[in-house]
This record gives structure tokens, sequence and C-alpha cells, in this order.
């Protein structure tokens, strides 16, 4: 390849300041990771998963069809899309911190807001810009695990902290249900506004003091960012960016929660029944999540990430099925809970080999440039399962995600190496 892989903490030089200490080495188990990174990220996902079962509920409110109604998923999506490069943009300008920051604020604001919406349209405005918010936090605890994280730990550090996202749907569904059960399809979102002050809390408290650029970006080397090329950032990592958006692709109509949305026009699941469902979900992916790290770390991206898609594909192949030959609520479940288990397995994944090959003189615009792949897949699958879903049928709309699961197991297996330089 053309390019040599960041193998962690690096000691760069500022042409004012002199020698700068890069901080210590990021370790996936340590105090330090679990109030800067784990816990700020439960404490978001459990805001997340209290909303979650009242977004099918919310968007029926309006008295909307499904292709409608999956706008209000699709437009989180859209802003997690157009957030990527601007927030990587802003983490090489200002620094990790003030991205951090802002992006928990912006998160209590809409939130605040969809609580008080009167129309579908204002939803899916605030849904937006909730995406962009969303997109804010998580961009900035990447480039400091891409940045101060070695190649051994990073799969933990990002698997774990995505695995945080299922730890907070443990509870959340379930609470958010029984809110939107005794008082209304909003009620969720205003606690969703005041927990994600909460996340902001510990970030202030325990996250980086210091707000700065990323050191490499700064560096008097030859290279720096603002000299390196889209062409030259891109090219070397072609094949990578197709596996991203295969995976986003892949990933979009179930991290979108159109499965929830499916089963609420499909099997008439109220928001009670939802959060039940969802919280199912979490229980299994929950510890498949932080298994997947381990095993990201100790055996390599590859033998972890083939086997999960090509469990994607299997499952979303056996609900295309259910969907075609009409089966009960039952085969939904089961179906279901096997396509959460073999997604949960790839969770985390994409985003590490994406901390392994990026470039250290431009690490905010690479993730970023590397999060707009992977989020323009989550972002475009959704619509396209919509579409397919309202225009010719669920069987076919499953069928579609099946396919783009084979994808990115075809180009793991034949066209991508290993990103880990040291593994068994």
């Amino acid at each position: 390849m053309a390019f040599t892989r960041d193998k962690g903490p690096d000691r760069p030089y500022d042409a004012e300041a002199g020698a700068i200490d890069a901080p210590p080495p990021e370790s996936a188990l340590s105090w330090k990771s679990f109030l800067s990174t784990y816990l700020p990220a439960l404490i978001y996902a459990l805001g997340a998963g209290i909303a979650l079962p009242a977004v099918p509920t919310l968007a029926k409110s309006f008295n909307v069809g499904f292709g409608v109604a999956s706008g209000i998923v699709t437009a989180f999506l859209l802003g997690n899309l157009v957030g990527t490069i601007p927030s990587g943009w802003l983490i090489d300008r200002f620094g990790r911190r003030s991205v951090m920051i802002a992006g928990p604020i912006l998160t209590s604001a809409t939130a605040l807001w969809v609580w008080n919406a009167s129309s579908f349209s204002e939803v899916l405005v605030l849904r937006f810009f909730s995406g962009c918010a969303a997109q804010m936090w998580v961009m900035g605890r990447l480039a400091a695990i891409s940045q101060n994280a070695p190649e051994s730990q990073r799969g933990r550090l990002v698997s774990w902290m995505f695995g945080m996202d299922n730890t907070g749907k443990l509870a959340g569904p379930v609470i958010g249900g029984y809110i939107a059960s005794e008082w209304d399809a909003t009620a969720p979102f205003l606690a969703y506004s005041l927990i994600a002050l909460v996340a902001l809390a510990f970030t202030l408290m325990f996250g980086e003091k210091a707000t700065r650029v990323d050191p490499g970006a700064r560096s008097s080397k030859p290279v720096s960012a603002r000299k390196l090329t889209i062409r030259q950032i891109i090219l070397p990592r072609l094949v990578y960016f197709g596996v991203a958006l295969f995976a986003g692709l892949t990933r979009g109509p179930v991290t979108a929660d159109l499965l929830h949305l499916y089963a609420a026009y499909a099997y008439h699941l109220g928001p009670a029944e939802i959060g039940y469902l969802a919280t199912g979900a979490a229980v299994i992916a929950w510890p498949i999540g932080f298994i997947a790290g381990w095993i990201l770390d100790r055996f390599g991206r590859k033998r972890t990430m083939v086997p999960g898609f090509t469990g994607v594909s299997i499952s979303m192949a056996l609900l295309s099925a259910s969907a075609y030959w009409d089966y009960s609520y039952s085969w939904y479940v089961g179906f279901f809970f096997l396509a959460v288990a073999t997604q949960s397995l790839t969770g985390g994944s994409v985003q590490t080999v994406g901390a392994d090959v990026a470039p250290k003189e431009a690490r905010g615009f690479f993730l970023g440039m590397w999060r707009f792949t992977g989020q323009g897949g989550q972002a475009i699958g959704p619509i396209i399962f919509a579409i397919l879903a309202s225009q010719v049928n669920y069987s076919t709309a499953f069928l579609f995600t099946a396919g783009c699961a084979a994808c990115v197991a075809a180009l793991l297996i034949f066209r991508v190496p290993e990103t880990r330089s040291d593994t068994a």
C-alpha cells in the first residue's frame, strides 16, 4: 500500500513551542477511558434509548404513510452524514474538546424542541440537527482514540464505546415506552434533552482539559494537514472506503430503527411492545459487542468482520423470506434477534479500521471523510429500504440489505489487507 499505518501516539514538534509532550497511550481498561469515553457514551445512549420507541409512534401521530414516516429516522442519519466533514474540520481547527462539548448542547436543544414540535416537517428539521450533534461527539472521541491509542487497544476502545449504545438501550426503551404510553409520544424527548446535559457534565469533568488541535496536524514536517489533497487522502485507501460505504448501506436500516418501524406497520406494535423488542435486542447485542472488541484486537479486524457481515447477510435474507411468505410475528422476532446478534459482531469494526489507517497529518479531516462515507451509506440505505418497501414490497427491501452485507464480506475476503500489523 502507498501509506503507513499510524501505530499509536507520536511525539510531534511545534515550530513555535518546540517538542510537545504527547498524552500517555490510552488503555481500553482504565478509569480514564471509563470516565472520559464509556460513561458519557452510556449516558448519551440511555437518552437515545428512551427516545427510541417514541420515534415510530411520533411519526404515526402525524397520520403519514410508511414512506413518509421513515423520514423521521432518515433525517437523523442525513444530519449524521452532513455533520461528518464539518466536525472533522472543527476538530482540526478548534480541538476535540470544543466539538465534544458543542455536540451534547445541540442534542439537548433539539430534543427539547421536538417535545414542543407542532408539525411533521418541524420534527424532520430537528431530527436532522440532532443527527449533526450526535456526530460531533463521536468524531471527537474517534479522533482522540486514533491519536492516543496503540493498535492493540483500538479495537476494544472503539467497539466498547459503540457498545455503550447497546448498554444504554437496555433500560432506555422500556422507560421511553412507559413514558410515551403514560403521557404522549413527545414526552421521551424531554427526558432525552435532560440526559444529554448529564452526558455533557461528565465530558466537562473528565474529558481532555486542553482545547487544542491534533498535534500531528500542526507538525513542522513537510507534509501537513493543509497540504494533503483529498486525492492523497482517499486514493491509497480507496478499497477501505468501499468497505465503509457498503457497511453503512448494510447497517443503515438497522441503526435507523427501520426494523422497529416495519414491526409497527406490519405487526401493529405500540410503543410499549417496541420498547420490549428493543430492550431484548440490546440484551443480546451487549455482550457480543464487547467480545467483538476483544476479538478485533486479539485475532485481527478481518477475522471478526467477515463472519459478522456474512451472518448479517444470512439473517436479512431470512427476514426477506419472512416478509414474502408472511410468517408470524414469532418468526420475525427470531430472525430479528439473529440480525441483531450478527450486526453486533461488526459493531465498531469499520471505525476501528478507519482509526488504523488515518494519516496523522490530516487525522480530523480524514476521519470526517471516513465517517462521511459510512454515514452516507447509513443515510442512503434506509432511503432505499423505504422506497423498496413502499414501492415494491418489504421482502425486496430486506434482500437489498442482505446483498450489501454480502458485498462487504466479499471485499474483505478478496481485496482488503489486514490493518493490524501484529496479529497472530
